[in-house]
């Protein structure tokens, strides 16, 4: 395990001092959704439409990668924090022989506590990722260390039940454009309906799992719980909870790219 904690400790005081380096230069923190999308927008004004569409489409795409990893990120906190605290007490029982504790179960929540490490230092990895690729479209010298001023990720407004509907809606019906590029916005269309269907599905599914571990966490704490039982709860948090949350990044993104297909067939931003 101390190899891990290490590694962790490293890149935290490298992430530090990368920070610490960036403010000292005096360079600006990332702009919020809607302010990012008009930066790129007026920096590259006068550009083709088609050129201008896929930047603003990277640009949400990237933000919105960012925000889901953070989340993500403080879900593998927490589940850091109660796998820690299992481990710990789990010891303390085995070495008191007062109850039944297997080392098989010690270890098998120590390995549990390896992995979330390991996915705490890949997402780290991929945050920093995500924030340079978007910080490098703009001209202007954007901080990627700075707090996001819309750090949380919500589902963006998408109600619509029928595509006839969405396409009148949406003013597209005063241009006569050839049925592939219709195609093209029928399968964006469908997915973003799909996605939106799978996120609704995460949705039920984080209430129920969040009270699972509620549960499993409570009855352990208490002495009366099975740490095996703790284990699969952690795991299966992670999994929902990281699930969801990819869950709207996959439905904000297809809504995205089906802004990006009707701006290309309206010839309108």
């Amino acid at each position: 395990m101390k190899p891990l904690v290490t590694n962790l400790a490293i890149l935290t005081l490298l992430s530090t001092l990368f920070l610490s380096s960036s403010l000292a230069a005096g360079v600006k923190p990332l702009p919020g959704l809607q302010k990012a999308v008009e930066d790129i927008r007026f920096h590259h004004k006068g550009e083709d439409l088609s050129f201008l569409a896929e930047k603003e489409y990277q640009v949400r795409k990237y933000y919105y990668e960012i925000q889901s990893k953070m989340q993500k990120l403080e879900i593998l906190e927490e589940v850091k924090e109660h796998f820690e605290k299992a481990v710990t007490k789990s010891e303390e029982k085995y070495d008191s022989g007062e109850e039944e504790v297997s080392q098989s179960s010690i270890t098998k929540l120590k390995l549990g506590l390896a992995g979330t490490l390991n996915d705490i230092l890949e997402l780290g990895s991929d945050i920093t990722v995500a924030r340079l690729s978007m910080a490098d479209m703009f001209n202007e010298n954007y901080s990627v260390d700075a707090e996001m001023r819309e750090s949380v990720i919500d589902p963006v407004d998408f109600k619509f039940n029928d595509y006839k509907k969405w396409f009148k809606d949406s003013g597209l019906a005063a241009f006569t454009k050839d049925l592939n590029n219709e195609l093209d916005l029928k399968v964006g269309y469908l997915k973003a309906v799909e996605n939106r269907g799978k996120l609704q599905l995460a949705q039920k599914n984080r209430k129920i799992t969040r009270a699972l571990l509620v549960s499993e966490a409570a009855n352990y704490d208490f002495g009366i719980g099975d740490p095996r039982d703790l284990f699969e709860a952690l795991i299966i948090y992670t999994r929902v909870l990281g699930g969801y949350y990819d869950a709207i990044y996959n439905f904000n993104v297809s809504v995205a790219e089906l802004n990006r297909v009707k701006a290309l067939w309206t010839g309108n931003l």
